[in-house]
């Protein structure tokens, strides 16, 4: 077996998930990596090594990962939850929500949503010293080599089939004489399954990304899985060829362009991402911008303040109170122009709704007296 052991980029900022009320959110973002920094050509995700052996087996299940129902909106941290179960860590949903999404409101409108594998990423990290890999344009393959590999998969896909809500779930298992993927998740419990086809239309709203979190001493089996996709930049590089390979074969596509405006912004095109969201912007369902906020982010690299906050106030205003990071943009902004009172008071809000905000509390402290 050839081991292929590429760079692994450094993953930052991620988390959220219900029992209650089936209601979920993800939002916040980190500087892409910088095209300039590899050499990766864009390829289709076919150059996965299979570093489990010539043959996978036909049907796998990993054994004795932990289970809780989540509480209001909690889906993130109960998949970390479940995920950490795997590496014999004690952690609970109420802290790693604490942690990734302090602000916690049953009556919804200011429940922080704002969670992302970003911020799963560097809690997994920070907090328990494990290896930690963000990608997108994940596929059936893929999930059958970590599953042989006895390596869960934390995924951010939809929670219906036919609506644009976010939810968090951990991939444990497959059958392929049965197409079927075994998931599991704060809602549908432990062992809800989903045929290939119908997984992979739940998972294409957010690019096909995925959360892999495992030991330091596991980082050689998760690089050869990954092959070139150890580098994020080349992962990135994949998601935007196969959705532009999606659009197509179906010009009609919505959620494949709007895979291409996420891919050009963590390929570090800021104009490429604005005129990408500009041509469908129109036509994208109500909540796309609550967990995908690249458009805006890429605004405000620009420089087009005032799309920042027409942007940023279109998603606080739809009952999305809480998502610090848009009130962190919009306080950058208010201090760019120079009125220092309006940006201390965003970057206020920012902390209120998220005590463990950096960005925020950077920003303010910056700021002074």
């Amino acid at each position: 077996m050839k081991w292929i052991i590429a760079l692994a980029v450094l993953v930052t900022t991620f988390a959220a998930g219900s029992v209650y009320i089936f209601l979920d959110a993800d939002v916040a973002y980190r500087n892409p990596v910088d095209a300039s920094t590899t050499g990766a050509s864009s390829v289709s995700s076919k150059a996965i090594n299979n570093s489990v052996g010539s043959e996978l087996p036909t049907a796998k299940t990993i054994p004795g990962l932990a289970w809780v129902g989540q509480t209001f909106n909690n889906c993130s941290s109960v998949a970390l939850f479940i995920v950490l179960s795997r590496w014999d860590i004690k952690d609970t949903q109420e802290k790693i929500a604490e942690a990734t999404r302090p602000w916690n409101n049953p009556r919804g409108d200011n429940d922080d949503k704002s969670v992302t594998l970003y911020e799963l990423a560097d809690y997994a990290r920070t907090r328990h010293g494990l290896l930690a890999y963000v990608r997108p344009a994940g596929n059936i393959e893929l999930l059958k080599k970590f599953i042989a590999a006895d390596i869960p998969v934390l995924t951010r896909a939809l929670t219906y089939r036919d609506d644009d809500i976010v939810h968090y779930r951990v991939i444990r298992g497959y059958n392929e004489s049965q197409q079927v993927v075994i998931e599991s998740d704060g809602i549908e419990g432990q062992n809800q399954l989903y045929s290939y086809k119908d997984w992979m239309h739940f998972w294409k709203d957010f690019n096909y990304s995925y959360l892999i979190v495992v030991p330091k001493e596991k980082k050689q089996i998760v690089e050869s899985i990954l092959g070139e996709e150890a580098n994020e930049q080349w992962a990135w590089r994949n998601a935007k060829a196969r959705a532009e390979d999606e659009v197509a074969r179906n010009s009609s596509d919505m959620r494949a362009k709007y895979n291409i405006v996420t891919a050009l912004f963590y390929l570090g095109d800021y104009e490429g991402t604005a005129r990408e969201f500009e041509k469908i912007e129109s036509s994208l369902t109500r909540r796309k911008l609550w967990y995908q906020m690249e458009p805006i982010e890429a605004y405000f690299k620009l420089g087009k303040f005032d799309r920042v906050i027409e942007l940023a106030d279109s998603v606080i205003n739809d009952n999305n109170k809480s998502v610090s990071e848009l009130y962190v943009l919009k306080g950058k902004v208010y201090e760019s122009r120079g009125q220092t009172a309006e940006a201390r008071a965003e970057y206020e809000i920012a902390i209120y709704y998220n005590k463990n905000l950096q960005s925020a509390k950077d920003a303010l402290a910056q700021l002074g007296t």
